[in-house]
């Protein structure tokens, strides 16, 4: 059986992703770089013992956007990785994106609560598309198929 375009789709949204997901994670780690030289670093230390915070320290700050940086390029290599079995029809990848999908489903749902709702609905309605990709009879026919699992009635 061919691959259905439902499911190309559905691959081509993951790679998207994990272009998208890969710029965000090199600008959080080339903010880092750019916060780690030693004036700028003392000016956020200043801006952050103005607001009365004083237990985190500009280093902090700038450990965790490298890190924040570090596991958005793991999760966009985790993408990829997850594109190319779903491709392949590989039932376990279509598992790990319906994780992704549902975590995404949170966040979209966090903006809404955070009245950023334009946001929070673009991301709720891509993810349901998504889904709807995934688990569409023929995605659903193409992956029993290739994982050698009985097609569902």
């Amino acid at each position: 059986m061919k691959r259905p375009i439902t499911l190309t789709i559905a691959v081509v949204l993951q790679w998207i992703a994990a272009v998208i997901a890969t710029l965000v994670g090199l600008e959080l780690i080339i903010a880092a770089i750019e916060l780690s030289d030693s004036d700028t670093e003392s000016a956020v230390g200043q801006a952050i013992a103005r607001t009365g915070v004083n237990d985190v320290s500009s280093s902090l700050v700038v450990e965790g956007l490298f890190i924040a940086g570090a596991l958005v390029l793991a999760l966009a290599l985790v993408r990829v990785i997850v594109a190319v079995y779903l491709a392949r029809g590989r039932g376990w990848a279509r598992a790990v994106i319906t994780v992704m999908v549902a975590l995404n489903l949170l966040t979209g749902v966090a903006y809404l609560f955070q009245e950023e709702f334009v946001r929070g609905l673009g991301i709720i309605v891509l993810e349901l598309v998504v889904l709807w990709l995934l688990f569409n009879p023929r995605s659903n026919a193409f992956l029993s198929e290739r994982s050698g699992a009985p097609e569902a009635a």
